[in-house]
């Protein structure tokens, strides 16, 4: 088995800046990455989030240490870059994990107001699933 160092990459939007609506949407981004890509926390290698300067009840690496078996992966918070005109209470994440799959094979999760920020991504993912439902390749 040839075992690589892959990014996954997610974003979503905070309905406010409370601890409550900024832990609920990474709940829900973080709960979707690991079902999209059967991931299993242990072979994560580290966890990137980043959050526009609207967000600072908490830091969402905060949130992601209450998961069952991420006390250990290794968490960091960024602010984002403020840009003119981008995307409010937005909260991004990068994980790198250890996998055998394809760079092809990993799901990126766009969530919420996030849903427009990679829209060539899921596009490709749909037609992914499609394919595999049919049985083409």
């Amino acid at each position: 088995m040839n075992w690589k160092v892959r990014g996954i990459r997610g974003a979503t939007t905070a309905s406010d800046n409370t601890e409550q609506a900024i832990g609920e949407a990474v709940r829900e981004l973080l709960d979707e990455i690991e079902t999209q890509n059967q991931l299993d926390p242990e072979e994560i290698v580290s966890a990137t989030f980043t959050a526009t300067p609207d967000l600072d009840a908490v830091f969402p690496a905060a949130i992601a240490r209450q998961r069952p078996h991420w006390q250990n992966v290794p968490l960091l918070d960024v602010q984002q870059m403020q840009v003119k005109d981008s995307l409010p209470r937005c909260i991004r994440v990068l994980i790198h994990i250890n996998t055998p799959k394809l760079q092809k094979e990993i799901h990126h999760s766009y969530l919420r107001g996030a849903y427009n920020l990679r829209p060539d991504l899921q596009l490709s993912q749909i037609s992914r699933q499609v394919s595999s439902h049919v049985g083409i390749k």
